[in-house]
């Protein structure tokens, strides 16, 4: 193993963050003239809350951005609902409220020295584009989502100049429920000639997306924001290491080789041709596509994959919905394992995950997310996540090594800053610095308590990460 000094700091311009996203952290999500989206209107299990309060940073963003001043922070990576700006996604006009709400946080940002990063898409579709048009499965919402970038590029352009344009494309296509609705049973060969069409779509916005920020906003930078997967093969036969390699270009490079280089992966793309899974596209969509490429790659980071040669899958297997009839999702049996996920506690995969982007792409890598979650409740008023912390450290030290090794690695955003509504686990699922007091079926003061965690990760961004 390539042994190499490691660095004693941070670079100074190290971009010390935190991320949240509009429907786990605002709230408020019929107000002020905000539509539906389809996060709003899924189904959520008996007991669990739902997105209509959230964390109440809708009402309560001052206080919330005066805590990240407080911890040090130095970025702050958010989404903007595209149901408050445009309430059913094709409306004629924006909506002014929409518009000054994250005007009004943009500037309480700046004003506290936190830069904004701002992800235009992060899974909350306007839910009358799904019903309307089959949300990305229709090329209308491409042009609807063109329309959406250009009205914020204008309207926050001159104050934000780092921008996430769709966050985890591949978790979405993957998605088949998502796609066409709860209930819908199709075959596997149907299911991916959608996905892929669902996919291209939405790289289509995305590169429409690159295309006016550098025309709009010359100054600024944006990329996209991939849930990489690092898949090692269970065993060192063959079969398993081209497994291995097929999960790893399907989940993760398929979505990247899109943003940046504007193609499929060759393999990928003789295999979808193969199985007439091969997306429409037209000459003049192919010429976007490789014309237009991001500034940096957002990195979301959380497990590792394991990976052997097709069979039956194994249904104790974590994240088994990622199986195709191609390769096999495993439990790796040396990993450490935490309470919420298998394979999430791999910091060296972290590092081979950067190390193996920067490889393939040659762009500077921001990590967008990356964070631990545990089912927490104050003591006498303390949150004492030491496993949090222990978790933190170690990720962050392999992004330090990865510096050290000459690769650029801008920023960390930790997700998240404050307890979020979690997708599926409602508020039993927390990785905030900061507690909130939201019982589940949307109870509690909402109460802001600082966690452990919050006053190591002020100690080591006023430090410059001397000690990790």
């Amino acid at each position: 193993m390539v042994k190499i000094e490691t660095i004693q700091t941070f670079p100074d311009d190290f971009l010390w963050g935190a991320s949240t996203s509009a429907f786990q952290v605002e709230g408020a999500n019929t107000e002020d003239g905000k539509g539906l989206s389809t996060q709003d209107v899924r189904p959520v299990p008996a007991g669990l809350s739902d997105a209509s309060i959230a964390a109440d940073h809708y009402h309560r963003y001052k206080e919330d951005i005066a805590l990240m001043k407080e911890a040090g922070l130095k970025s702050y990576r958010f989404s903007i609902a595209w149901t408050r700006i445009y309430p059913n996604g094709d409306d004629e006009h924006p909506n002014p409220k929409g518009i000054q709400f994250y005007s009004d946080l943009i500037d309480e940002l700046i004003k506290n020295d936190i830069t904004p990063i701002a992800t235009l898409w992060h899974f909350d579709l306007p839910n009358h584009l799904e019903e309307a048009y089959h949300g990305w499965l229709g090329k209308e919402t491409i042009h609807h989502f063109e329309r959406y970038a250009r009205t914020v590029f204008e309207a926050y352009g001159d104050r934000v100049k780092y921008w996430i344009s769709i966050n985890e494309q591949m978790m979405m296509v993957m998605n088949t429920e998502m796609l066409l609705g709860k209930g819908k049973k199709i075959s596997y060969k149907e299911g991916l000639k959608y996905n892929m069409q669902a996919c291209v779509n939405m790289s289509l916005a995305e590169k429409k997306a690159f295309q006016l920020c550098h025309e709009i906003i010359p100054d600024a930078k944006i990329g996209p924001s991939s849930a990489y997967q690092l898949c090692y093969p269970l065993t060192c036969d063959a079969m398993d290491v081209q497994a291995a390699m097929d999960a790893e270009e399907f989940l993760s490079y398929l979505v990247l080789d899109l943003s940046v280089r504007g193609e499929f992966p060759a393999t990928l793309k003789a295999y979808l041709k193969q199985e007439q899974a091969y997306p429409v596209i037209s000459e003049e969509e192919q010429r976007l596509l490789k014309k237009e490429r991001p500034d940096f790659i957002g990195v979301n980071y959380y497990a590792s994959l394991t990976v052997r040669k097709p069979g039956d899958p194994d249904p104790k297997a974590d994240l088994f919905f990622f199986n195709t009839e191609n390769y096999t999702i495993v439990n790796n049996p040396i990993i450490k394992t935490t309470t919420w996920l298998r394979g999430s506690y791999d910091p060296l995969g972290f590092k081979l995950a950067l190390r193996k982007l920067y490889d393939r792409y040659q762009l500077p890598l921001m990590i967008t997310e990356n964070g631990y979650p545990q089912t927490e409740e104050p003591v006498n008023g303390i949150i004492n996540d030491t496993e949090r912390i222990t978790y933190l450290k170690d990720h962050l030290h392999a992004i330090k090594e990865t510096i050290s090794e000459g690769i650029p690695v801008i920023g960390y955003h930790l997700w998240s800053f404050i307890d979020l509504l979690s997708g599926s686990q409602g508020y039993k699922k927390r990785y905030g610095l900061v507690y909130i007091d939201h019982q589940e079926g949307n109870k509690g003061t909402l109460q802001r308590i600082k966690k452990q965690s919050f006053y190591w990760y002020q100690k080591q961004i006023k430090e410059k990460g001397r000690e990790i």
